[in-house]
């Protein structure tokens, strides 16, 4: 009220004193709950009582309230952090937010090396794709059961990056290597969820060449759905012991991956420059090894200024996913198990032979 900080100053250190000398007086207390409440209440007081402060008032009723649902769930966050996060899981977790708030934010924007193949951003926000998949993944098996989990992750891991999906499910089969492999079917799944997406790029950005690549996206759709479809009732009535995973984080094989991906931008920019983008479809197909959403936008330019066909364009997108795929392959190979990559190598194979009927039927019909 007397608007002197020097006061306030002295009042909350005087407070301070005295709420530790009672936390240490009460031996059977191990929290420090009370404590911040009061401390947290002479703040409020602070706001609602110096002019100065814009709105203090009204920031100082939201806080209350926010601090009054924080102390009635006490309880229940205290059972929630005891007994259902373990120490590993926390301690990732924070691990995790790292490697997001911390190390993306100061990477430099700018490419960098020969050529300006690297993009330190774009390759840590790769890292960090492959390790939001098995982060959330983890807790998604967790709560909602192996099968489950293992699909809305797959889902969520497909609209974001199924390149970053499958390194994510490779390395959870590495990891539960005996388990039923739901890992298999939430990659397939995230590989299909590709071809939609994808689709619906292209129609942002050009009609005529989305309408070009619809019967053969739409079929790799079906082929995709008709492999987890058969791939989910094959393991039924099979019991398998439940998959253990040692923790939600593991940043070695995101490294692994951004490496690998960083060298695949490399010697793709390279070869871009000792060729020459004289054929668009070889141009797709390097690209595609990277980044297959990197080619929409070159081939619907190309489309429009270079005069290129549309038989071309549609052409070269499927190679760019077909060139994905094989990066999605390898990293299959190097990083999961063997029944992993070969389940996803068949169901590959079935979605792009689809494809590739699909997009001569519809050349032939043009």
């Amino acid at each position: 009220l007397l608007g002197s900080e020097a006061l306030a100053f002295c009042a909350l250190a005087a407070l301070a004193v005295l709420l530790a000398v009672y936390h240490y007086q009460v031996k059977e207390r191990s929290g420090v709950t009370t404590e911040m409440a009061a401390v947290t209440t002479f703040f409020l007081g602070y706001l609602t009582t110096t002019p100065r402060l814009q709105h203090g008032t009204l920031v100082a009723v939201s806080l209350t309230i926010a601090v009054l649902f924080l102390l009635d769930a006490k309880v229940t966050l205290h059972n929630f952090v005891r007994r259902t996060i373990t120490e590993t899981e926390f301690r990732d977790t924070i691990r995790f937010l790292a490697l997001v708030f911390i190390i993306y934010p100061v990477l430099p924007e700018e490419p960098m090396g020969p050529y300006g193949f690297f993009h330190p951003r774009k390759v840590w926000l790769f890292v960090i794709l492959v390790c939001s998949i098995s982060y959330f993944g983890y807790f998604l098996r967790k709560f909602a059961g192996e099968r489950a989990g293992a699909n809305v992750a797959g889902v969520l891991g497909g609209i974001a990056s199924s390149t970053a999906a499958t390194a994510a499910f490779a390395r959870m089969s590495s990891d539960s290597p005996d388990e039923s492999g739901h890992e298999e079917g939430a990659a397939i799944i995230a590989n299909t969820l590709q071809f939609p997406r994808i689709l619906a790029l292209l129609y942002i950005i050009n009609y005529q060449v989305a309408q070009a690549c619809l019967w053969p996206l739409l079929a790799m759709t079906g082929a995709g759905v008709t492999f987890s479809l058969v791939r989910a009732h094959g393991r039924n009535g099979r019991v398998t012991p439940p998959a253990f995973i040692s923790n939600p984080f593991s940043l070695g094989p995101a490294l692994t991956f951004g490496a690998l991906l960083t060298a695949v931008l490399f010697f793709s920019r390279a070869a871009l420059e000792a060729f020459g983008t004289g054929s668009i479809q070889w141009v797709g197909l390097l690209s595609g090894l990277a980044d297959a959403d990197a080619v929409l936008l070159a081939v619907a330019e190309l489309y429009e200024q270079a005069g290129i066909s549309i038989g071309v364009a549609s052409g070269t997108v499927l190679l760019a996913l077909v060139a994905n795929a094989i990066t999605k392959s390898i990293i299959a190979v190097i990083a999961g198990t063997r029944r992993f990559a070969r389940g996803l190598l068949v169901a590959f194979a079935g979605i792009f032979a689809t494809g590739g009927v699909a997009w001569l039927v519809q050349s032939a019909l043009q």
